[in-house]
């Protein structure tokens, strides 16, 4: 009994700490889909990338972060379906935060799959590659705009 009960232990610490580490990456959005697409997990990368709590976000479907012509087009769906069929995908493109505004993104799909092979769901690994100098060059310009000045 005793034994049992200090596997159970390691395996909550190993599940803690796992816990931890994913929540601590601040320069990667990690977070889990069920199978449908719908947020499950929300990490503070995530948050600071995406521009949502948790709370905001969890039960949500991930075509939230797709521009207008990449839901048309069933872009979302379609990553789901080949991240299912070949395991993961990669793909790179605009995506949506929670302001409005966009941003190029790297991104890594990977089906999660139960012992008898069906969809578990799928973790979502999601980079801003867009460079801090065109970021704050695009403020600058949205500055300048605002305040009337002119770009010499």
């Amino acid at each position: 009994m005793a034994e049992g009960q200090s596997t159970e232990s390691a395996l909550r610490d190993t599940a803690e700490q796992f816990h931890i580490l994913v929540d601590s990456v601040e320069e990667y959005a990690i977070y889990m889909l069920d199978p449908s697409g719908n947020v499950v997990t929300w990490n503070t990368g995530a948050k600071k990338i995406k521009g949502y709590t948790a709370e905001e976000i969890v039960g949500k479907n991930f075509a939230c972060f797709y521009t207008a012509e990449d839901v048309a087009a069933d872009k979302p769906q379609h990553n789901l379906r080949e991240a299912a069929r070949r395991g993961h995908i990669r793909d790179q493109g605009l995506r949506i935060r929670k302001d409005g505004s966009t941003f190029e993104a790297e991104i890594v799909l990977t089906a999660l799959r139960e012992p008898n092979g069906n969809i578990r769901g799928y973790s979502k690994v999601t980079r801003d590659i867009m460079p801090n100098e065109v970021v704050d060059l695009t403020f600058l310009r949205e500055a300048q705009v605002e305040l009337g000045i002119k770009a010499r």
